[in-house]
């Protein structure tokens, strides 16, 4: 088997005992995800379906996927990903690109390719894979420079290209979360505030134009200040959102006790889960829930920062993001502070695809904290 300069493996980690398992992100990790099924069991409980152990029976194989899968990445070297950082990001872009036309159409919008046994969605890859990228890129010496003109066009052309790609898909809270991450990986790599400007405006300038070129988009965001002008129809989700949580007050229903849950708020198995957190469990059950994945993020800050090397600082940096993005967007949409835009609470909402590759984003995390200089409990 082939060494590294390190005399281990390149592709294993055979840890010392230096390079001993972070426990307490694996202990975050693990609640998070014990919770999350408990509350979707909860959530999935309403009178709309005759198969009511459905959706828990197949999201708890989906989790037992995930924690094996985390457990392998854990233990596979992270710089193998730089090694094949550009390999990794040219074929999940052939399938983003691919997906309108081999994939199926759901909820209106093509974003999902059928393996037969389940399905998903390669934006949920992109994610990684652009971090996984711009990390390699970052770190290496022609690319770090953020004062050239041409490294700033390579990247805005690197978002551009997931951008188009989540446009074909109609799936604008993918692109929202994807070129997020990769503006604020380059903005702590240290670029200059005038490209920041000027990035950050043209994208505004995109994202509105997109949201006035189809009017279901532009009545989510007029419906988010005047809900009750249309309560049946674009401010019917964001109201009853609203109920689910307001109810809740301080202590909550109890957990089982959501109203909301049986037919009127929709996707609350999904999107809308934090709803019903907030409805059985109240203002402290849902504070918990933030303070859970706020330690989870300062975990995955803190690996970024004590990286031994510059690859695995940005690796490590971007995965802590993208949770960081995924968790204020949905819970933003769910308390009506953002429009609706179809986001995931992670390790909380029904979905495999999601869950397996955000497990295997923190058992990237775990393999990284092997090489790190912080402190393991």
């Amino acid at each position: 088997m082939k060494k590294n300069k390190g005399g281990g493996s390149v592709f294993l980690v055979k840890p010392s005992r230096t390079e001993r398992v972070d426990f307490l992100l694996l202990i975050l990790v693990l609640i998070l995800l014990c919770f999350g099924l408990v509350m979707l069991f909860s959530a999935s409980q309403n009178t709309a379906s005759d198969d009511i152990y459905g959706t828990i029976i197949r999201q708890a194989r989906f989790a037992v996927i995930g924690l094996a899968v985390m457990f392998l990445v854990s233990r596979v070297d992270y710089h193998v990903y730089k090694r094949f950082a550009f390999w990794i990001f040219l074929a999940v872009m052939l399938l983003m690109y691919a997906t309108p036309l081999i994939g199926f159409a759901s909820h209106g919008a093509t974003r999902q390719i059928s393996l037969g046994f389940m399905s998903f969605q390669p934006s949920e890859l992109c994610k990684f894979a652009l971090v996984i990228y711009f990390a390699m890129l970052l770190s290496g010496k022609r690319r770090r420079d953020l004062n050239n003109p041409r490294n700033v066009v390579l990247y805005a052309l690197l978002i551009l290209a997931v951008a188009v790609a989540c446009v074909l898909q109609s799936h604008l809270s993918a692109l929202l979360i994807i070129a997020g991450v990769g503006f604020i990986m380059l903005f702590a790599a240290g670029l200059p505030w005038k490209y920041i400007i000027g990035l950050g405006g043209v994208g505004a300038v995109g994202v509105t134009a997109l949201a006035i070129l189809e009017p279901y988009r532009l009545k989510r965001i007029t419906a988010l200040f005047h809900p009750e002008a249309d309560p049946l129809d674009t401010g019917y989700q964001i109201l009853q959102s609203l109920y689910s949580v307001g109810s809740g007050g301080l202590m909550g229903l109890g957990f089982g006790q959501s109203r909301q849950k049986y037919g009127y708020l929709p996707e609350a198995q999904n999107d809308y889960i934090f709803a019903i957190v907030c409805e059985e469990l109240g203002f402290f059950g849902g504070l918990i829930v933030i303070l859970l994945f706020g330690m989870l993020v300062v975990r995955g800050m803190q690996t970024a920062f004590s990286a031994k090397d510059g690859f695995g600082m940005y690796l490590a940096f971007g995965i802590s993001v993208i949770i960081a993005l995924q968790v204020v967007v949905n819970i933003g949409v769910v308390l009506s502070v953002l429009p609706s835009t179809g986001m995931q609470l992670p390790f909380f909402s029904s979905g495999g695809t999601s869950l397996i590759i955000m497990m295997a984003g923190c058992g990237i995390l775990m393999n990284i904290s092997r090489y790190t200089t912080q402190n393991k409990i």
